[in-house]
């Protein structure tokens, strides 16, 4: 039986199916379902000898960090609180999705599959690709 699943949540098509595909699992149950959702830093672009900085105005703020994370609930406003989280972590996708699988032990982690090709995913590799193979618990990919 499940207790808690956690979904990767990022506002795209996939991840809206996962939330789907996550709210029909916990249906007939009491289990918590916890959206997590990454923050990725602004990356420096070298062009030139001055160029490639990043300044604090590029940074997201505590107040963009917390809108996004209130968003979140929003999406599970219909279920009781004692039953939904949400957060909203600094980084890459997948290392945010499976540091906070890492910490919060959940029963499945639940992502949406992105439809690269094989060509796209051997260049930009995949997010549900590397979720599957670094994360601690059972993962469902969702079309």
């Amino acid at each position: 039986m499940l207790a808690h699943v956690l979904v990767a949540y990022d506002g795209s098509e996939g991840s809206r199916h996962a939330l789907q595909f996550a709210r029909k699992m916990i249906a007939a149950t009491e289990a918590k379902i916890t959206l997590v959702q990454a923050v990725e830093l602004p990356v420096p672009v070298v062009i030139g000898p001055f160029d490639g900085y990043v300044t604090l105005g590029d940074m997201p703020t505590r107040e963009q960090l917390e809108e996004a994370e209130k968003k979140l609930h929003a999406l599970l406003a219909d279920l009781p609180p004692a039953r939904c989280g949400a957060r909203v972590e600094l980084g890459t996708p997948a290392d945010v999705v499976v540091r906070v699988a890492e910490e919060l032990s959940p029963d499945v982690v639940v992502v949406g599959a992105r439809g690269l090709s094989v060509a796209g995913r051997w260049l930009l590799g995949s997010v549900s690709d590397r979720v599957v193979h670094h994360c601690p618990c059972p993962v469902t990919v969702v079309r």
